[in-house]
């Protein structure tokens, strides 16, 4: 039987201060040499548990083992049998990459010619050999990453722990992390690798199990292709011929729904065609939001009018962003409104849809998105009703494609796309946990 490496029983963490349930009775276990993956979206919970794991934080409530060693009570030794790359740059720029490393080595006591020996072979492993005494505030996002990730070597850990390696690294850059956890983890040492992600394709391609976190639990656990499994049925992407009157994109999209055996729809597809997209700039302060992870919500939301005009209710940013966006996006919204609609729309919203739909708006060339996607059980059995439905409204199919869920799909299922309202049930409970717990002391 293979040996857990880490070990976690009922583990909680509650922040007091803010009322705010972050980890909420989860258990799980890794096995030595696996990589894990912990997905979830913002505020899921996850760095907060590597952060229990890694000594950073205390736990509320519950169990934690790293290597054998209480996280609370053994956090010496924890320490010592752990490598962490934390989701913020941590390398001081203004040093040179050994020197870096050479810092590092010397907290942890190692001696001088040890030091000479590991750092020669961590900054090989990462190919920054080349570069050992070029300053680091020279080096590219990808190259500080690889050298966090070699100062996480350094002391030769039996866990490493990456908090969300490669955010804000281009493609080229992250498939070359991908490979250097790769190479790490199938080496002689056969390091155990924890890794939390928003990036899809990051855990199917990185990771032996995967854990989808949310509101701080633990909802789905297993391999990627048992957790597509899990999500049984089929998606289903139909392009439809160019379509004149728009507003029966919602009605159709509605009457799929209540098809038997239809789980969800959605404007656009998997394979293209998207809706025309805001350009995400994600702010400095948030940098463990996924830009992939909004556009995802966004186009969930551009295809429900109810719930575009929850979000511009509850959401100022979301008004701001409509206001601002390109006026082929403002025509593929405003054709979804018909006047019984407008009347639900706050008053700024209502004025540039009315704009638009009056052509007082300067014109532009768009493609309308003539597409949607279809999550359902049996793609073959619901596929015929579905082209019923949709010749019912007098519109001709262009393309049909079906495929099985991918992780995304799996993702999507387990957290949801819509807007989230405060449960103040949920909250209650929250307090009196806390008030329960002071009681308590």
């Amino acid at each position: 039987m293979t040996e857990n490496i880490i070990e976690v029983k009922n583990l909680t963490k509650i922040y007091e201060e803010g009322n705010v349930l972050a980890v909420d009775d989860i258990s799980f276990t890794i096995k030595k040499g696996e990589i894990f993956a912990l997905l979830g979206p913002n505020g899921a919970g996850k760095t907060t548990t590597i952060s229990i794991l890694a000594t950073l934080l205390s736990s509320t409530e519950g169990k934690a083992l790293v290597n054998n060693y209480d996280v609370d009570k053994d956090s010496d030794k924890v320490r010592k049998s752990i490598g962490i790359v934390f989701q913020e740059p941590s390398v001081d720029g203004d040093m040179k990459a050994w020197e870096n490393l050479e810092l590092h080595a010397i907290l942890y006591g190692m001696s001088k010619k040890e030091r000479q020996e590991k750092i020669n072979e961590v900054l090989k492993l990462v190919d920054l050999e080349d570069r050992a005494n070029t300053f680091v505030k020279n080096y590219s996002g990808g190259m500080k990453r690889r050298l966090e990730i070699a100062r996480g070597l350094l002391h030769e850990p039996k866990v490493l722990f990456l908090d969300e390696p490669t955010l804000g690294l281009d493609p080229q850059t992250r498939r070359k992390i991908w490979d250097k956890i790769k190479e790490l983890n199938k080496s002689d040492s056969r390091i155990t690798i924890l890794i939390t992600t928003h990036y899809m394709d990051e855990a199917d391609e990185l990771a032996d199990r995967i854990c989808i976190m949310d509101h701080g639990k633990i909802i789905a656990m297993d391999t990627s292709e048992n957790l597509k499994k899990q999500l049984s049925g089929d998606v289903i992407d139909i392009q439809l011929e160019e379509i004149k009157e728009r507003f029966k994109i919602p009605m159709i999209i509605n009457q799929v729904k209540e098809i038997p055996g239809v789980k969800n729809v959605s404007l656009g597809t998997s394979e293209g065609n998207q809706p025309i997209m805001p350009n995400i700039q994600i702010p400095k302060g948030m940098p463990n939001i996924s830009p992939e992870m909004i556009q995802a919500r966004i186009r969930e939301t551009l295809s429900d009018p109810k719930k575009l005009i929850m979000a511009w209710k509850k959401m100022p940013m979301t008004t701001a962003m409509f206001l601002n966006a390109p006026l082929p996006m403002k025509k593929q919204i405003a054709e979804m409104f018909d006047e019984k609609l407008l009347e639900e729309v706050p008053d700024n919203i209502r004025e540039e849809l009315i704009k638009v739909k009056k052509g007082e708006l300067e014109e532009t060339e768009v493609d309308s998105i003539n597409s949607i996607s279809i999550s359902c059980e049996n793609g073959g059995k619901q596929l015929p009703m579905i082209i019923q439905k949709i010749g019912e409204n007098g519109l001709k199919i262009k393309t049909v494609n079906m495929h099985q869920p991918t992780l995304e799909d799996v993702f999507l299922h387990y957290v949801g796309t819509s807007i989230r309202e405060e449960n103040s049930n949920h909250t209650k409970g929250i307090k009196k946990m806390i008030q329960m717990r002071q009681l308590r002391k």
